[in-house]
């Protein structure tokens, strides 16, 4: 494999060239969006079309597409329109996923290219880089050639500003309003108009009474299921028991419509993945007490329509199973719809697991049902869903 810097380029062979992103570390992975942009011999998109991304992951004409959950871009120069020269490989950062919002962020960002003859690595330095949008690499064609080459290339303000250098429409920018005459004595002030809607609160679900988020036209994005929770502190006894604390552990039971079926959580090592089945995944798991964040799972979104129904639940790991001293609350937050909000809100009854949750396809929607229904164990909670797995003893 050939180690390629910033500015180099290198002659393509011939059949689809495959470009895959990674990052260190891997779980702000799902944070990264691809895009392609189509540019003629003015640098400019011939139309629509020619801006390939998560919301229109494929060209009309096959020659381009993304698959930005799972950081890979695919390209057949040789069936690019006529009129096309050049192909721009972009990505910008997602701030609602693990809240990062610049490339300094991250450890590092790797470019890896493949095509039936060459096989090419670019390693990005992201040391201090402030911009959230950045252009990756560029294929283009040269007296007959195409190559590949390195650029590395950054842009302040995110995709926004980078999709108008190549004349994609973003939409323009609200005009301020002009400023309000001065308010006299004879002429009480009227309040200022409202620009935008104010930012909606979450919904407390209620039990057993579902509510379905409508899909926005850019797609659900990353679905965040965060747990909070009341920890205290888990101190070790003498023969080493716990005491004075509680640690809860989130987790979900997920069945694809394809029918296959897994388990994502901390016990057994199950993190899951965003990139592929089961398109959920752990970001971490605190037993340490001190985070203010809890624990997020994340559900890729772009993916939705091939997930049948998600069961979120939670399990004391370690603590007595006292419920109402945990305070627990979830919230469920996908990008341009209502957050909603779940109250571990009943006693228990000194079972140490709860089904918190049941997410549903419903036609392309999703479907929250809050359940709180407590169990002792995996295993009789699969029995009430019939996911159908079997059981085994686990450990962290």
């Amino acid at each position: 494999m050939m180690d390629l810097q910033s500015g180099q380029n290198i002659a393509l062979g011939t059949g689809r060239l495959s470009l895959t992103l990674t990052c260190t570390p891997p779980n702000q992975q799902p944070s990264l969006d691809l895009c392609a942009f189509l540019l003629d011999t003015n640098g400019k998109v011939t139309g629509d079309a020619g801006f390939v991304f998560y919301g229109q992951p494929r060209h009309p004409s096959g020659a381009v597409t993304v698959e930005p959950s799972m950081g890979v871009v695919t390209i057949e120069p040789a069936t690019l329109p006529a009129g096309i020269v050049r192909v721009v490989l972009a990505v910008s950062i997602d701030p609602t996923v693990a809240r990062l919002d610049a490339f300094r962020q991250y450890q590092a960002l790797n470019l890896e290219g493949k095509d039936a003859q060459v096989s090419v690595r670019f390693a990005l330095a992201t040391t201090g880089m402030a911009e959230s949008a950045l252009i990756l690499a560029e294929i283009y064609e040269r007296n007959g050639t195409w190559k590949l080459r390195a650029l590395g290339q950054g842009f302040a303000g995110g995709l926004a500003p980078l999709a108008r250098n190549y004349g994609v429409d973003v939409g323009e920018q609200r005009t301020p309003a002009p400023p309000a005459p001065p308010v006299t004595t004879k002429q009480a002030a009227a309040p200022p108009p409202s620009l935008a809607p104010a930012p909606r609160g979450p919904v407390d679900l209620t039990k057993r009474k579902p509510i379905s988020l409508e899909k926005p036209a850019e797609g659900y994005g990353e679905i965040n299921i965060n747990l909070n929770w009341t920890r205290g502190k888990l101190k070790k006894g003498l023969f080493g028991g716990t005491s004075g604390g509680i640690d809860l552990d989130l987790g979900c039971m997920i069945e694809q419509v394809n029918g296959q079926k897994d388990v994502v959580q901390a016990l057994g090592k199950r993190f899951g993945s965003l990139t592929s089945e089961p398109y959920a995944q752990l970001l971490g798991d605190d037993r340490s007490g001190d985070s203010t964040e809890g624990e997020t799972l994340l559900i890729n979104g772009k993916h939705w329509r091939e997930i049948r129904r998600v069961l979120i639940y939670t399990f004391i790991y370690e603590g007595a199973p006292d419920w109402a001293a945990a305070n627990a609350v979830v919230t469920i937050t996908a990008p341009g719809t209502q957050q909603l909000r779940v109250h571990l809100d009943e006693p228990g009854a000194g079972k140490g697991m709860c089904a918190i949750a049941l997410l549903e396809n419903d036609d392309g929607r999703i479907r929250v049902t809050k359940l709180i229904d407590y169990f002792a164990g995996h295993e009789p909670m699969d029995r009430q869903f019939g996911f159908g797995f079997n059981w085994k003893a686990g450990s962290k």
